[in-house]
């Protein structure tokens, strides 16, 4: 019967179909075996059902295999069985987990095979397991078909398998169908409401749309009197409508495999069983059987894959360039076999790495590992520090505009009187304010300083690792080289930090923006003094006066004489307030000018002296044969890795050669001319059935002749293999004739089987 499926198969889509396909098929196993099918989403063809709905018994009926049969959870892991057509008989079974490879004798032994390697994959409990169990068959009898046969669903919890269990069976089912990839065989008792199938509930969730769920009716052996008719609606497709419709088959009863019946005999009895029945003898025979199943799955597997070609080949480039980078970031720079490549080598990495040092320090970022690497981009990030300097000396500012500081100020400056005459301001005064100012500026500028040193540090540490990941040792020595450089260079820098703030206390400019800017203060405040003068003539009662410009004249007058006085006469607080203009400007001065020297001071003693001290004290390495022998001794890890890539990188390289020996599929134009009817054309009958939405085909005129164009949804016609470009001709045994004729009598057909006679042009 099998070997009927395949015939058949062969027949439906062409004599060359297995050279079409069959390198497609074995393509997408390689990848399977590279472990790709979870980052590519591989086509593949996944059998689900509720426990016991006769999942196993489907594939049995496909491959011929005698698979574990039974009552509660058989199938406890994945079962992928990759079936190829050969001259003779042969069968490897293995698992995700181990290499190790059985080989049956026979069909018999592979029973036994699965309950072992299942024990193994469970550890002998009543668990499940994620491995799968790989089983290749060749066989004159076998499709070209790859199917995964999935743990039965469990709806409610027994004595061994409790909650655990169950949350595990539907983890390990929805990561399977919730691959848009993937074709959903869903496995239906025919002897149950359709409406409480959990499996075509989880099918609806993942495939909305029902483009990739096919749905398989068992047991119809035990569907009750007067049910025949529920089942007849699922089949045509008005129940529970999928696109790509419902198919029945009758496996063999545990009867019949105790009495051991063969396979051939179940086909038999399954067709016997279709041919005879009062009710299903009527409908279309292409919705029934274990041949119409095989066909249709390879159908289908054929569309998907076609239709996956290029987003697959997509993702296996986008995989390639992604291994591609990984191998040149942990490549090695050269041979190291002998002292004088040692040398050579320790030389070429010294130069490449104070080169890209070098340029990030200088904020120059042009190399390739610079600019896919925005953490060394080193002058960028330490400009964040040089900003944040300038903040927190900014904080330090004194309140010099309000008023509590200028009377504070007054205070303070009576307290330092010496023999001064009245009117004169103490120079020692402004000495003595401006110093303590300053003292707060030096705590930011040493935290700037560590900042920059772990910055570098930082940076020194990444770039080596991009440059030379492969050599850890030698890593690690360059880490403690520069590491060591940069702690002197921080000392250096502190002391001149320390430098920077004793000068600033001692007071002195030559800059003329001292003066404009005490002059400028000075301004501002006078022309406050006029603005509150104007403003308090014209809001104030000036003595009964308003609107007088005499009153207004006496008013600001008045007003002015005060500020004066207060501002500019001989008394504490308008010493007081000169000196608190002098002491802002000299402090924004100063404080400005200390910013820079320190940005300046840290940029030039850890930045500017890191790449040159680097440089030479690498080069020291070159005459320590000890020392370099363990420089160049690749990690380990890192060996493993690289090595492990450059496999993947090879078989990777092989699939996509392979992939592009292949015509991805290309969609027919709308516009396409079929070609002239000719004596070389394929001519067929068949049955379809009429529902209640018609036959479901897209008919066009084309010179005359009835041509399929396409299908309505989920069209019956299409299952039957009807294809595009297709030519109607009879119908009922009758000629078409004109095409609004053969239109009218394909309205008025009542529902049922009617009989379709098409011309297929070669």
């Amino acid at each position: 019967a099998l070997s009927r499926v395949l015939r058949y198969t062969m027949a439906a889509f062409g004599t060359d179909w297995k050279s079409k396909v069959g390198p497609w098929l074995e393509l997408l196993e390689e990848l399977k075996d590279l472990s790709l099918d979870n980052a590519l989403s591989l086509p593949q063809i996944c059998v689900a059902g509720d426990q016991s709905s006769g999942k196993s018994s489907v594939l049995e009926a496909l491959s011929g295999i005698p698979f574990p049969r039974g009552y509660g959870l058989v199938t406890r892991c994945p079962v992928r069985l990759v079936m190829r057509s050969a001259p003779e008989w042969s069968c490897s079974v293995s698992t995700t987990s181990s290499t190790q490879t059985i080989t049956p004798k026979s069909p018999d032994d592979l029973t036994a095979i699965i309950l072992r390697l299942t024990e193994t994959l469970t550890q002998g409990q009543n668990e499940l397991s994620s491995d799968a169990i790989i089983i290749r068959l060749s066989s004159p009898e076998s499709p070209d078909l790859t199917v995964i046969d999935l743990p039965g669903i469990v709806r409610t919890e027994t004595s061994e398998r409790g909650v655990r269990v169950i949350k595990h069976i539907n983890n390990l089912i929805n990561h399977y169908l919730e691959e848009d990839r993937t074709i959903i065989l869903a496995i239906i008792p025919a002897n149950q409401d359709i409406a409480t199938i959990d499996i075509l509930e989880r099918a609806r969730i993942v495939d909305p749309a029902g483009e990739r769920t096919i749905g398989v009716l068992t047991k119809p052996d035990l569907i009750g009197p007067g049910n025949e008719e529920e089942v007849v609606a699922v089949l045509r497709n008005i129940r529970k409508p999928l696109k790509l419709g419902f198919v029945m088959v009758k496996n063999r009863s545990q009867a019949q495999v105790e009495e051991g019946l063969s396979c051939q005999t179940v086909a038999d009895d399954e067709e016997t069983f279709f041919q005879n029945h009062p009710t299903f003898s009527c409908l279309d025979q292409r919705l029934l059987g274990s041949r119409n199943l095989a066909s249709s799955l390879a159908r289908l597997l054929i569309q998907r894959i076609k239709q996956q070609t290029a987003p697959i080949k997509r993702q296996l480039e986008g995989m390639l360039s992604s291994i591609r980078a990984d191998l040149r970031a942990m490549s090695s720079c050269g041979s190291t076999s002998t002292a004088g490549q040692r040398q050579r080598l320790l030389v070429t990495l010294t130069q490449e790495f104070v080169r890209h040092l070098n340029d990030c320090v200088r904020g120059e970022y042009r190399d390739r590992i610079i600019v896919c690497n925005p953490n060394l981009r080193l002058y960028t990030r330490a400009l964040i520090i040089f900003h944040e300097l300038q903040s927190k000396v900014a904080a330090t500012a004194p309140p010099f505009r309000i008023k509590n500081f200028t009377s504070k100020l007054a205070c303070q400056m009576e307290a330092l009187r010496g023999r001064e005459l009245p009117g004169f301001m103490s120079a020692q005064s402004f000495y003595m304010f401006i110093q303590e100012f300053i003292n707060a500026w030096d705590p930011p500028a040493r935290m700037a300083a560590a900042q920059m040193r772990a910055l570098t540090n930082e940076v020194v540490r990444d770039l080596f690792e991009n440059i030379a990941a492969s050599y850890p040792v030698l890593r690690e020595s360059f880490q403690a080289v520069a590491s060591s450089i940069l702690e002197t260079s921080e000392h250096e820098a502190l002391r001149l930090l320390e430098g920077l703030v004793l000068r600033e206390k001692d007071p002195f400019t030559i800059n003329e923006f001292l003066q404009a800017h005490i002059n400028k203060l000075r301004y501002d405040r006078f022309e406050s003094s006029v603005d509150a003068a104007f403003k308090g003539s014209i809001l104030g009662d000036c003595s009964g006066q308003s609107g007088s410009w005499q009153a207004t004249k006496s008013h600001i007058g008045a007003s002015l004489r005060s500020w004066y006085l207060s501002a500019h006469g001989v008394s504490s607080s308008a010493n007081a307030e000169d000196m608190s203009a002098i002491l802002e400007a000299y402090w924004t001065l100063a404080s400005k000018r200390y910013v820079d020297n320190v940005c300046m001071c840290l940029d030039d003693r850890i930045l500017g002296t890191l790449c040159g001290k680097l440089q030479e004290t690498c080069y020291q390495f070159v005459h320590d044969e000890a020392k370099l022998r363990a420089f160049f001794t690749e990690d380990r890890a890192m060996a493993i890795q690289r090595s492990r890539l450059e496999k993947t990188l090879d078989k990777l390289s092989k699939a996509n050669a392979s992939m592009n020996n292949i015509q991805a599929e290309r969609r027919p134009s709308r516009r396409s001319v079929q070609p002239p009817l000719t004596p070389s054309g394929l001519k067929f009958k068949l049955s379809v059935a009429v529902e209640s939405q018609g036959l479901g085909l897209q008919l066009a005129d084309e010179e005359g002749r009835v041509v399929t164009k396409g299908f309505r949804g989920a069209s019956q016609a299409q299952l039957a293999e009807i294809q595009v470009g297709d030519i109607l001709i009879e119908i009922n045994n009758s000629p078409c004739g004109s095409f609004q004729s053969a239109i009218s009598t394909l309205k008025s057909l009542p529902k049922g089987a009617v009989q379709l006679t098409f011309l297929r042009v070669s």
